[in-house]
């Protein structure tokens, strides 16, 4: 088995905790319309991912990377066109416990 550095472990283990996140969309493609063309923001932060780390991604995963990308940020897209009225309040109310008065 291999040493790893302090710094390559992060790095290993901040691709693993962002694998779900990109990678959730890949499961569900089937069932969902058709792939559309991904936007040239998704592009470009894959293309800065390839840039970053040039020999961690193969073509497919660059095009699943891009494709999860887009899909995020379509979404964001559909949360911020919902209204929100000033009647609109979260189930809960957090206030800060600052023990017995």
């Amino acid at each position: 088995m291999t040493e790893l550095s302090r710094r390559e472990f992060a790095e290993q283990l901040a691709l693993l905790a962002a694998a779900p996140w990109f990678l959730e969309d890949v499961k569900h493609t089937p069932t969902q319309q058709p792939a559309q063309e991904p936007s040239a923001l998704a592009k470009s932060v894959a293309e800065t991912l390839r840039l970053r780390y040039p020999d961690r991604f193969s073509a497919d995963d660059l095009t699943t990377i891009t494709r999860g990308i887009d899909t995020r940020l379509r979404q964001i897209e559909r949360l911020y066109q919902t209204q929100l009225t000033n009647a609109d309040e979260p189930d809960f109310v957090y206030s800060v416990y600052r023990g017995a008065d």
